[in-house]
């Protein structure tokens, strides 16, 4: 066996396994093959209780990396904790000593340039995700570390490729490259664990990067732990910066692998919470409830997916599967002013021609075709408000309305049937103008209506009225 395959099998032994024992044998087998293994004389200080063996051990690590933070910051802790007398190192036996079986081999000279050593162990990450800035000097350090691990990986050493990735990541938990190649690489090289901790360490610190996300799930799977990957799944759901074809293959697993399009349509509505002007979402969501035979359901999410725009391609997707099917009305139009004030509008326009052609085709209408086509605005506002426009805010809520009751449909409490030629009405949640005040507001639109026909119409009334056809009684 050499000396990687017995650093790694002494660091299976001491992290997984607890064997302290055996990991110091396997450890020391693989320092003999080779010395320069300062991660090696690291963990190594885990198999010991002395005190001054522990700072030995560092001290040889850093002899051979004196980069090697991990070894810094234990020395720092061994110096702290121990009294003056134990701050210098142990002596080292002359290497003319015969070694025993368990002796550790000495440490050799530093290198003038030592190269790096192999890194398979998980230094202690910073909570800093992509949302936190960073500075110049740390993207500068990025950027430097991620070229050494690409050189390192394309000569094919990949532990010191991890190496540069692990430190990336010191520095930026969710780096989405330095993550996924590092956890892909310890994946492969068999330390399941550690690419695991990496990816969980970035979801610990909060990460949006939904890239992470698909990894754990990835990883989880794998070692068919199914519910902590339908776990990651569904906080997928909530990330603000996801991709919605991403969301869709989200939801179409449930559906092909699962059969479960029950839990597909809770994931893309908990989505769509999220995203709610998503428009691939919304008619992902119309087809399901389509394929599920609830059209009425469907095309409330395709009617909403086209009002936000018919330019994009999901908007003319769903525009065009509205065809045919009748409108849905939403508390968004029943409590505007603004279609209200447009109905009005067109009721004026109506009585503006009648004035003109009173005035003989032209806009030299006296006072009292303007004031005419100003009655019929006002009138048309009135019934508009009366009959079409009953539950207009902030109108209804000011003459004291109440928020009716949902219409219900026999084998289902949220829909209205589709009857053809009329509306699918959701249920409101807008106060509606009482009964009463609405006849009554009905009643004084068509009066004003009618005055203002009489004043728009003056001239021909006059001459009908003054002068009758003979045809007249």
């Amino acid at each position: 066996m050499d000396a990687n395959s017995l650093y790694r099998e002494g660091v299976l032994a001491i992290r997984d396994q607890q064997d302290l024992r055996r990991g110091r044998e396997l450890l020391i087998q693989s320092l003999r093959l080779d010395p320069h293994n300062d991660m090696a004389w690291l963990w190594l200080t885990l198999t010991v209780q002395d005190h001054a063996k522990r700072l030995e051990f560092v001290e040889r690590a850093l002899s051979i990396n004196p980069a090697n933070e991990s070894a810094q910051q234990l020395k720092a802790r061994l110096i702290a904790q121990s009294p003056p007398e134990a701050v210098a190192p142990a002596h080292t036996p002359p290497a003319t000593a015969p070694p025993s079986a368990d002796a550790v081999p000495p440490a050799p000279p530093p290198p003038s340039q030592p190269e790096p050593a192999p890194q398979t162990a998980i230094r202690p990450l910073g909570p800093r995700t992509l949302e936190t800035p960073l500075t110049e000097i740390e993207q500068d350090r990025i950027a430097q570390l991620m070229q050494k691990a690409e050189i390192y990986a394309e000569s094919g050493e990949a532990e010191d490729a991890i190496s540069e990735w692990v430190k990336v990541l010191q520095i930026r938990v969710d780096h989405e490259e330095a993550l996924r190649n590092a956890a892909g690489h310890l994946w492969r090289l068999g330390y399941r664990d550690d690419a695991r901790e990496l990816v969980q360490r970035a979801l610990d610190a909060g990460t949006k990067v939904p890239s992470v996300y698909m990894t754990a799930i990835d990883m989880a799977e794998r070692v068919d732990d199914y519910g902590a990957a339908d776990d990651l799944r569904q906080r997928i759901a909530t990330l603000p910066d996801v991709d919605d074809q991403l969301l869709i293959t989200v939801a179409d697993y449930y559906v092909e692998r699962h059969h479960r399009p029950d839990q597909a349509l809770i994931f893309l509505e908990r989505a769509l919470a999220t995203h709610p002007e998503s428009q691939p979402l919304l008619v992902k969501i119309g087809d399901m409830l389509q394929e599920q035979e609830r059209p009425e359901d469907a095309l409330k999410f395709y009617d909403r997916a086209a009002r936000l725009s018919t330019r994009s391609k999901a908007g003319r997707e769903a525009d065009k599967k509205l065809a045919g099917y009748v409108p849905v009305l939403t508390d968004r139009e029943r409590g505007s002013v603004g279609l209200a004030v447009r109905e009005t509008i067109g009721i004026g326009a109506l009585y503006l021609l009648m004035a003109l052609q009173d005035a003989g085709l032209t806009f030299n209408m006296g006072t009292r075709h303007w004031a005419g086509v100003a009655l019929s605005l006002i009138g048309g506002y009135l019934l508009v408000t009366a009959t079409s426009s009953p539950q207009q805010q902030p109108i209804a809520a000011w003459l004291g309305g109440t928020v009716p009751p949902e219409p219900v449909e026999e084998g289902s409490a949220s829909a209205t049937p589709a009857i053809p030629g009329r509306a699918i009405q959701e249920p409101t949640h807008l106060p509606g103008i009482p009964d009463d005040a609405r006849v009554l507001i009905g009643f004084a639109g068509a009066v004003v209506l009618a005055l203002a026909f009489v004043l728009v119409f003056y001239h021909a009334l006059d001459l009908v009225t003054t002068n009758p056809p003979p045809y007249l009684p």
